[in-house]
């Protein structure tokens, strides 16, 4: 009885520690699920991580995209701003260069005509003097009607070299108008 006292008490030890055994694997299956659930876990944080972090360097990215063309953009109205400040005042210079030049053209052309028409009034009263000799020559009952004549060439000479002064001041005027 002592023998199957022993037997049945090493059957019994052997069942709880095949019972145990099983447990065992069954315990190893569960921590190889939980192992796996927590390793997926982990993968799906580190991935939504990753997304998160990736979605911010997008934004900031984004953000430098858009201030830089920003900037550029103020860049370039600032040059077309100078470029056309520079047009203007260009076309400022050239415009004030245009009424200096005509300033003195207008000056070169009064100064031009008075001394043509001195130069006519000159020459009127040489031709004056040099026809009232020649009626010095002729017999007195000419003279008066030779000195006539030369009075009134004399005469129309000035009022051409007086018209001829009166439209080139007339005509420096007009250049200084343009």
């Amino acid at each position: 009885m002592k023998n199957t006292l022993l037997v049945a008490a090493i059957a019994a030890v052997l069942g709880l520690s095949a019972c145990s055994q099983q447990d065992s694997a069954a315990e190893a299956d569960r921590k190889v699920e939980q192992a796996r659930q927590k390793a997926a876990e982990d993968v799906a944080k580190a991935q939504q991580q990753a997304n998160e972090k990736a979605a911010e360097a997008q934004r900031k990215l984004d953000a430098a995209t858009a201030e830089a063309r920003a900037e550029v953009a103020q860049a370039e109205t600032k040059a077309n701003e100078k470029i056309n400040e520079a047009q203007s005042d260009a076309t400022d210079v050239a415009r004030d260069a245009g009424k200096d030049v005509a300033d003195v053209q207008s000056d070169t052309l009064k100064t031009q005509a008075k001394a043509d028409y001195d130069l006519a009034i000159a020459e009127a009263d040489a031709a004056l003097k040099v026809a009232k000799e020649r009626c010095d020559t002729l017999a007195s009952a000419q003279q008066g009607a030779c000195k006539d004549q030369a009075d009134a060439a004399h005469e129309a000479a000035k009022a051409r070299a007086k018209r001829t002064l009166d439209d080139a001041e007339s005509a420096a005027k007009d250049l200084k108008r343009d």
